[in-house]
């Protein structure tokens, strides 16, 4: 059986992975499978869930009518950006700050800034996968092979070598690597959208 991530309507979400590494502070977790995974925001046992959604009337229905993309043509490759499902890691503000520039503007990416191939070493940085490109029309989807689970401190969860099952996917979607809510807050449930952040949320 392949690994699989799926969720429970207004619940959790289920990890289905024999195989799967659960990381948290840079440990490893020893946990069960399958295992149920807290996006309410709320549970006292996070990151697993211990029922408290029930109790705060979770929803876990998408919000959003339509996604934010945006499109960036350059000489060598265009860089795409779906902020929908940003978690704001800042990787690539941090990672090539010619290219990546902090803020909220559109004109935000300057895909002629630095030599391709360092554009897309950073791109593939990118845990959300919400930074994707194109050479000669061709758009290129990173992808992860091995399954992991990443629990970020007052942040997502950042998923790799995965498949998830049940949803809605984004535009330019790597299957294999995304970043899904925990806080409860995000619009475009079940994927990450930086409200963590905007919300102050702390688990």
């Amino acid at each position: 059986m392949g690994c699989k991530i799926s969720g429970f309507e207004n619940g959790p979400l289920e990890v289905d992975c024999e195989n799967v590494e659960f990381i948290q502070d840079g440990k490893k977790l020893e946990v069960k499978n399958p295992s149920y995974l807290c996006r309410c925001g709320h549970s006292k046992s996070k990151p697993f869930c211990d029922g408290t959604h029930a109790k705060v009337d979770f929803e876990s229905k998408r919000e959003i009518s339509e996604e934010v993309l945006q499109n960036y043509e350059g000489k060598e490759l265009s860089i795409h950006f779906n902020r929908s499902i940003c978690s704001g890691s800042s990787h690539c503000v941090h990672g090539l700050g010619s290219v990546f520039k902090s803020g909220d503007n559109l004109n935000w990416i300057d895909p002629n800034a630095a030599k391709a191939e360092n554009i897309i070493k950073q791109i593939k940085a990118c845990p959300s996968g919400a930074l994707s490109y194109s050479i000669k029309n061709e758009v290129q989807i990173d992808s992860r092979h091995l399954s992991k689970i990443e629990i970020i401190k007052n942040g997502p969860y950042n998923v790799e070598g995965i498949n998830l099952e049940g949803f809605d996917f984004p535009t330019k979607f790597s299957a294999t690597k995304y970043t899904l809510c925990r806080c409860g807050y995000s619009k475009n449930k079940p994927f990450c959208d930086y409200s963590h952040a905007e919300k102050n949320w702390k688990d």
